[in-house]
């Protein structure tokens, strides 16, 4: 954390009206007034998800448009649609093709967002900017121009594993830790001459604090969690947290219940604690929002993705009750309200934050 953010988190919290004392509780409730302010708050702020497996041609019509109208009910400006994790080039191609469609069905609603400016047109029209998003880098395959090809096509942020050993790097469920490779390295370079966002979300410890130490440009998590607060391989240590913060990055908090809690129930309240640990930490500034809402496959898909078990409890999933899906977002804005974060800091944590990080990165196209 750079002593700038660092002095800036501490007048914050210093002068936070209701206080930040302990985590795992909510403080006291919002006033009338605060509660008066909120609306007009959510109506300025740029929502961003930063893990949004749902919004995929894959699912069809009816359930693509579905969730477009649950973003919109909860102020999404930017969701980053998972194109591809594992898929191989071939597969990944006909996904980007599927979206094309969807943009022109439902141009009343979504756009497709490659841009900074494509995000803000898309708060002033009330639309969803869907930037494309690979949770993995499998489909490179060992071929380093195809990145210049996915930037052309809109992939803002490609993150370097998932899970497993890739190319560039270990995942974080995998045996080893082997760190970056030179081929990951040679990807982490090129990533910031074309103003690619690294996403080090599902990547391997070691990995992770590779790339963020190479890579020019901030870094992001777009949807892990505090390993202190609960310890699962997909979630990130202290020392993570602080890498991609002295980077000027931002981690996404992610509501999949088994890394917000090992053995408690997850809540609203469980996911704010993450936010609070992350903000205490690093400062506020460094969080944002990736809640990986998603529907499980079944035992077919659980396979297919190998999933840790241990990691990753077997199908079916569900998520919080009172944070189960985008319409409920504004619920995150009333509970940093409740533990005492003003203004700023929770326009930051709506997507103001990622917005930082994306705006710098993409408009450096080297």
């Amino acid at each position: 954390m750079n002593p700038t953010s660092r002095r800036s988190f501490l007048k914050w919290s210093a002068a936070a009206p209701l206080g930040l004392t302990s985590l795992g509780t909510l403080r006291e409730g919002i006033s009338p007034a605060q509660a008066a302010e909120l609306p007009d708050l959510l109506r300025s702020a740029i929502v961003v998800d930063a893990a949004c497996p749902l919004v995929h041609p894959g699912r069809g019509e009816q359930a693509f448009s579905e969730y477009l109208d649950q973003m919109l009910q909860g102020g999404v400006s930017l969701a980053l649609g998972t194109v591809a994790s594992i898929e191989s080039f071939e597969e990944t191609l006909q996904s980007l093709y599927a979206y094309y469609p969807l943009f022109e069905k439902f141009r009343d609603r979504v756009l497709h967002g490659k841009t900074i400016e494509d995000v803000r047109r898309a708060k002033a029209e009330g639309k969803v900017a869907v930037l494309f998003h690979f949770q993995g880098s499998g489909m490179l395959d060992y071929e380093l121009g195809r990145l210049a090809l996915f930037k052309e096509l809109g992939v803002g942020v490609i993150q370097l594993a998932y899970n497993w050993k890739f190319l560039v790097g270990d995942g974080c469920t995998e045996r080893t830790d082997c760190g970056l490779t030179d081929f990951g390295r040679l990807v982490v370079k090129e990533m910031n001459r074309l103003g690619i966002v690294v996403d080090c979300s599902h990547t391997g410890y070691r990995t992770t604090l590779e790339a963020i130490e190479l890579s020019e440009d901030p870094v992001v998590f777009t949807h892990s969690n505090a390993w202190a607060l609960c310890p699962s391989k997909r979630n990130i240590k202290d020392d993570q947290i602080e890498a991609v913060a002295g980077k000027g990055g931002v981690v996404g908090v992610n509501a999949f219940p088994a890394f917000l809690t090992k053995g408690g129930e997850a809540s609203l309240s469980t996911l704010l604690d993450h936010v609070d640990y992350m903000a205490r930490r690093v400062g506020v500034e460094h969080v944002g929002l990736g809640l990986d809402f998603t529907v499980s496959g079944g035992m077919e898909s659980y396979i297919r993705y190998r999933y840790d078990p241990e990691t990753y409890p077997p199908p079916p999933w569900s998520f919080p009750p009172d944070i189960a899906s985008p319409d409920m977002i504004p619920a995150i804005a009333r509970g940093l309200r409740s533990r005492g974060y003003d203004d700023e800091a929770i326009l930051g944590v709506l997507g103001g934050n990622m917005v930082r990080v994306f705006e710098r990165v993409w408009s450096k196209a080297r």
